[in-house]
């Protein structure tokens, strides 16, 4: 809009500049040939021209404009130069309206893209009646550069003033329009990072900016409240668990000096408790290492699967699915790292959403190791393995099959807790391999 405003004012200005040195020409010369027309009314009348040819010879040489003057009968009778042809369409119209006694017409504006003379023509008049006429041929070649110097300048002008408009006014006037959709774009990038309590102001904006921030913020609104319905759902679980398994822990102790399965399930409600602990902590925070560091030893995490997947193999067994035991590269993790609960959801989750045979490793990724379990199932498309241990979340292909959809988070959580992460990828030949990456203790010793 702005360099439309400016043609619209450049086009009268580049005009104004081409005619007004044109008039200027025109005048300058028209004086002349009035001044000659003057001169050559007595030679005219008494036949002797040889002073006027003098006169037109010397101001050609003075001015570079060729002069001519011719009677009424259109004969030239003194010339500065040879070779003058007054049925030229130029000189025939000049002469027919000068000879007619008219006053000459301003000739057109002078642009730098024209070429040709200008004519200037005036009636040699005694008491009334025309005697002839005295004609000035003008070059225009400097005129036409002056017109274009004055149309740069005027081009130049106009850049600047464009430019000057443009930072100075349409700028600040973009970005205050704009400022509410970056406001937009920079709050969802906030959502996105998990800071659901972000919101924007609609304070001062288009009635369609409102409308449209008011949405935003019910959105997030919507969504902070379904988070923290979420973990207060997780911690009012584990709070309501933590009293029946503490009851159920004192009898159980009762009868565990009599029967070995009494045992066996004390251990099992010991680790019950141990998962009430993560949910409490699920629900609490997010962040990796929010637990304090212990001072124990290193765990051997190829070890401790070992140990892990005697129990599973009966399990596999039982359901007449294969379990493969692959590479059990010792390295050393944060003792606190719960390796069974991990690892029971890996192969829990395995044999009810996957397809024999599962796989299971450790090895060493640089400073990571590495647990990973695979199955040979159908896998998960590039948007679900996006969502792999996001709370509540499950695959369309499960939702009828039982399950919370909490067993992956609570992994990633364990993850995190010792500064690892999870990582779901599609294997060559399709399936699906989950892989537990924790820090590699530098000074553990296998």
């Amino acid at each position: 809009m702005v360099v439309v405003l400016a043609i619209v004012a450049a086009v009268p200005l580049a005009n104004y500049i081409a005619t007004s040195t044109s008039r200027t020409l025109f005048l300058s010369r028209s004086n002349d040939a009035d001044w000659f027309a003057t001169m050559a009314e007595s030679p005219l009348q008494s036949g002797d021209i040889a002073n006027l040819r003098e006169l037109a010879v010397r101001y050609h040489e003075l001015y570079n404009t060729p002069v001519f003057v011719v009677d009424v009968d259109r004969k030239v009778v003194a010339t500065s130069r040879s070779g003058v042809i007054v049925d030229e369409p130029d000189l025939k119209i000049a002469l027919d309206s000068t000879l007619a006694g008219r006053l000459p017409t301003e000739p057109p504006a002078l642009w730098p893209w024209r070429t040709g003379e200008m004519v200037v023509a005036r009636p040699v008049v005694n008491n009334g009646r025309v005697l002839g006429a005295a004609v000035l041929r003008v070059p225009t070649e400097k005129a036409r550069d002056q017109v274009q110097r004055g149309l740069w300048l005027l081009l130049g002008g106009l850049l600047i003033s464009i430019g000057a408009i443009v930072i100075g006014i349409v700028r600040p006037i973009t970005r205050w329009v704009l400022r509410p959709l970056n406001d937009l774009d920079n709050a969802t990038h906030q959502i996105t990072r998990g800071a659901l309590d972000t919101r924007v102001s609609t304070d001062g904006r288009a009635p369609e900016l409102r409308r449209l921030g008011d949405s935003f913020n019910s959105m997030a609104l919507s969504l902070h409240q379904a988070r923290q319905r979420e973990r207060e759902f997780v911690a009012d679980a584990s709070h309501q668990l933590r009293t029946p398994l503490t009851s159920a822990r004192i009898h159980i102790e009762g009868l565990s000096r009599l029967s070995p399965t009494a045992r066996f399930a004390l251990s099992d409600i010991d680790r019950l408790g141990r998962i009430v602990q993560r949910l409490s902590r699920l629900a609490g925070s997010d962040r990796p290492g929010a637990d304090a560091e212990s001072n124990e030893e290193p765990l051997d995490l190829a070890q401790a699967v070992k140990e892990r997947l005697v129990g599973w193999k009966a399990v596999y067994a039982a359901d007449d699915m294969e379990l493969v035991i692959g590479d059990m590269v010792p390295g050393g993790v944060a003792p606190e790292l719960e390796v069974d609960d991990i690892l029971d959801v890996l192969l829990d989750n395995a044999s009810k959403y996957g397809a024999p045979p599962v796989e299971v490793s450790v090895t060493r990724d640089g400073t990571e190791v590495v647990l990973s379990v695979r199955d040979h199932g159908l896998g998960l498309g590039s948007r679900d393995l996006k969502k792999v241990g996001e709370r509540f979340w499950r695959s369309a292909h499960h939702r009828e099959m039982p399950g919370t959809g909490l067993g992956l988070a609570i992994v990633r959580s364990e993850a995190a807790r010792v500064g690892g992460r999870v990582v779901a990828r599609p294997p060559i030949g399709g399936g699906l391999v989950i892989e537990v990456r924790v820090p590699l203790i530098d000074d553990y010793d296998a």
